[in-house]
């Protein structure tokens, strides 16, 4: 379990961190938790960008002629300082003390300048047990259209879980039942799962 960014913007259905790693955002799709207190809240990677740091800015400009690729940064490495990388989490659950973990929205978003930890395989197996909480992926409002950040996480889990093809048939299931008035997304989403 690596800590992997820290929080910089919060609501309460999700945050924005910025990521410790440059141009490494976690996996689109992956599950990742958030210690307040006696509290883990839980959510899914939903966007990833690699932005400069001045908002007003692009990072590099660059001339017509230059090529720019990976050695500008080995012979310019005060660039990387000019750069940042963040990503968009939408909140799926919470764990209060020792009790169970809930599949809902936690009663208060989490504080600004928090970790942001990479799961355990063991916590993303507990957490991912029941898939009441793709109806909160569902209805996120992110970066992404709903079908491929649905799509995306389905395959991170199913990866973490070791293929676990049992699993990925039940994920099968409650997106059908979830979009059973929604043909076009259904299929955009059973199709991006497919093994």
């Amino acid at each position: 379990m690596a800590r992997i960014g820290e929080i910089v913007e919060t609501n309460s259905l999700g945050f924005v961190a910025e990521s410790f790693e440059l141009h490494r955002p976690p996996a689109l799709g992956s599950l990742v938790r958030v210690s307040v207190d006696d509290r883990s809240l839980y959510a899914v990677v939903s966007f990833g960008a690699t932005t400069g740091i001045d908002p007003g800015r692009r990072a590099v400009r660059r001339s017509t002629e230059e090529v720019f690729d990976e050695a500008i940064y080995r012979e310019h490495p005060q660039l990387e300082r000019t750069l940042r990388t963040e990503f968009q989490a939408v909140l799926v659950g919470v764990r209060e003390d020792d009790g169970p973990m809930r599949q809902v929205l936690p009663p208060q978003p989490p504080p600004l300048h928090y970790s942001v930890w990479e799961c355990t395989a063991d916590e993303v197996c507990a957490f991912t047990e029941r898939l009441v909480y793709f109806r909160l992926l569902w209805h996120a409002n992110g970066g992404l259209p709903a079908d491929q950040l649905l799509a995306a996480h389905i395959r991170a889990i199913y990866a973490a879980r070791g293929d676990d093809l049992g699993w990925l048939e039940g994920a099968a299931r409650e997106v059908a039942t979830l979009l059973r008035d929604d043909y076009d997304s259904l299929m955009s989403v059973l199709q991006g799962i497919e093994p």
